[in-house]
């Protein structure tokens, strides 16, 4: 049973949250992808159903469960469009670069994804 006061951070940390992930799913100059957008949508279904459980005074305990579920499976999808998104560019990146027979690392694309801009990838023809 929460207190009142942690029932309070709950419900404003959870609107908060899922304010931001909206505003980052909905803008169109935001170009994550769309298996990383549908993770983040699965990541908003969880807060909003732990927003309206901490609002009950006796919260099913499946609906936490579900709840978390929700969670778990949406950071997964996102971060698999993360792991994949870096991998597409990696080869996008060796192929302007004329390395393509280089053999492909994931491990290597993704430290690249994290270390430059791949923004400048994206817009390019």
């Amino acid at each position: 049973m929460l207190t009142p006061t942690m029932q309070m951070i709950s419900v404003l940390s959870s609107m908060f949250v899922v304010a931001v992930l909206v505003a980052v799913i909905m803008r169109n100059d935001i170009k994550e992808g769309v298996v990383i957008k549908i993770g983040l949508i699965f990541v908003c279904m969880s807060l909003l159903a732990s927003l309206f459980l901490s609002m009950q005074e006796h919260a099913p305990a499946q609906g936490w469960v579900n709840a978390g579920l929700s969670l778990r499976v949406g950071l997964a999808i996102t971060c698999a469009g993360i792991v994949w998104r870096a991998h597409l560019l990696g080869n996008l990146r060796r192929s302007r670069e004329g390395s393509s027979k280089k053999a492909a690392r994931l491990v290597d694309d993704l430290s690249d994804m994290l270390k430059s801009d791949w923004a400048d990838l994206d817009d390019k023809p």
